[in-house]
């Protein structure tokens, strides 16, 4: 994995559970930003702190940086950038200053306003371009709007910003991302 990965999870049990959310959203649940091995420990001795592989995501806690070990075992597919190579420097920037601010909720009513009415919209196989919800951002952020977020202040188009961006919209929309790897997160990515 590379710094600026996107990384989207998949379902992929047989559970009842899994096959309910399947149905519901699709084969992709969440998605986070690999942010690369970030030194940690603030100290006057650099041998002291340490370098640990870190994530960008939103969750129920909110916007802000996390272990990437949180996730390991989870299926995933990385996306990776093919053009804007240059700028993935700005968009880990951008993702920390997000991570960093305190009005930077996650936003459980963005589910019921935007999220739900799509869904429904998809299942009834109607074009996104005439959903009648126009999607308004704002500082409480669900994990995909996060990461279009941090991508958007980093001036990288991966999707468009008029609709609410959906995990597997990572993967099917983005002309930018291209497929790197596939399966359980574990340490022998970083």
């Amino acid at each position: 994995m590379q710094p600026g990965d996107v990384v989207v999870t998949i379902i992929s049990g047989n559970s009842l559970w899994d096959k309910i959310r399947r149905a519901c959203v699709g084969k992709y649940s969440h998605c986070f930003l690999y942010m690369g091995v970030m030194r940690l420990g603030a100290t006057k001795y650099p041998a002291c702190a340490g370098k640990i592989p870190m994530i960008f995501e939103s969750t129920g806690r909110g916007v802000c940086l996390r272990l990437l070990s949180e996730r390991y075992g989870q299926e995933v597919l990385v996306m990776r950038l093919s053009k804007y190579r240059r700028r993935i420097p700005r968009l880990l920037r951008e993702a920390i200053k997000l991570a960093s601010d305190e009005k930077s909720y996650y936003d459980y009513f963005c589910i019921a306003k935007y999220i739900i009415p799509r869904i429904i919209w998809e299942k009834l196989h109607l074009p996104l371009d005439k959903m009648p919800l126009s999607w308004h951002r704002d500082p409480r952020q669900i994990c995909s709007e996060a990461l279009l977020e941090i991508h958007l202040r980093a001036m990288i188009p991966v999707l468009p910003d008029d609709i609410l961006p959906l995990p597997g919209d990572f993967v099917t929309d983005s002309d930018l991302l291209k497929k790197e790897e596939c399966g359980k997160l574990s340490e022998e990515w970083i």
